[in-house]
């Protein structure tokens, strides 16, 4: 589940006014990661450890966190969401699955940011969802 605190909020904010091109090494410099939501921790960590690039979370084309997204309606929905690419070379549509049930695909691109973005807004996303999921779950 998601944090919705205030100091969760700054530090979203301060990450996502990063510019282009900053330093690697500099990314969380002055971010309190502990008030980071535990996805976001959980990746920062992984990446950490398997000397990658610094994390940074996946966007849906409206610069909507995507995990803020999923979470949201994996909540009131009681659903699981999956978002896979298997087999694609750059600039193939990923398919998205809700609960092992394909759903459909969806555009994806890195950003110059270093980020991927889903080329699709975030409230089309839940309308595509919500348009899909059967009415018993609601």
């Amino acid at each position: 589940m998601v944090d919705d605190t205030s100091d969760t909020q700054a530090e979203i904010e301060k990450l996502r006014a990063r510019e282009p091109g900053e330093a690697d090494e500099e990314v969380y410099a002055d971010v309190d990661i502990s008030a980071l939501p535990p996805w976001w921790r959980r990746a920062i960590e992984e990446f950490e450890e398997h000397d990658l690039r610094p994390y940074r979370p996946p966007r849906f084309s409206d610069g909507t966190l995507k995990h803020v997204v999923v979470d949201r309606l994996e909540n009131r929905y009681d659903v699981r969401f999956r978002f896979v690419g298997m087999n694609v070379s750059y600039g193939d549509e990923w398919e998205v699955y809700v609960d092992g049930d394909r759903l459909g695909t969806i555009g994806r691109h890195r950003s110059p940011h270093g980020y991927t973005v889903y080329e699709m807004e975030s409230d089309e996303f839940v309308s595509w969802v919500e348009t899909a999921i059967p009415t018993e779950r609601e």
